[in-house]
């Protein structure tokens, strides 16, 4: 399989439509509570790369109005080695489960998306499911424009 290349500068800078989406989903807000499923359980949040706990916490809010019982990742910023991250988050679910706290589904946010990913695969009994959000699934960090920078300020070579 050939490797995945990083997107085009174009789609790089359409990035920026961030902010403007933002403003066009807060009025939205009240319908689209209404209009979204009801849910129920236990809800980690898992920041991408440079981001923390303050980062998600619109998407924190839309699923607790929703129903859910959501926890922040509470490791800080997500900046460090990838698999420390996993191992927290691991040792986290399997204190929770010793105390009987019910068993999580893990939403995670670009980066936060691997990691959720990486801590099903180390213990998915403790795991009720994942949703990834602009993760890259494929590629890893050659897939992405700011791969090398990810790496290097991780901590761990390529």
């Amino acid at each position: 399989m050939a490797p995945i290349a990083p997107p085009s500068i174009v789609n790089v800078l359409l990035e920026a439509r961030a902010g403007g989406e933002l403003a066009m989903l807060l009025p939205q807000w009240p319908m689209l509570r209404l209009m979204a499923p009801k849910g129920a359980g236990r809800v980690i949040v898992l920041p991408g790369f440079l981001a923390d706990d303050r980062w998600t916490w619109l998407l924190r809010q839309f699923l607790r109005d929703l129903g859910y019982q959501v926890e922040p990742w509470s490791l800080g910023v997500n900046r460090g080695p990838l698999m420390d991250y996993v191992t927290a988050i691991s040792s986290r679910l399997e204190q929770d489960a010793a105390a009987g706290v019910e068993n999580a589904s893990l939403v995670g946010w670009s980066r936060g998306g691997l990691i959720a990913r990486e801590v099903a695969r180390d213990v998915p009994h403790l795991v009720r499911s994942v949703v990834t959000l602009g993760s890259p699934v494929r590629g890893g960090h050659t897939g992405t424009r700011i791969g090398p920078w990810v790496v290097s300020t991780s901590g761990v070579s390529s």
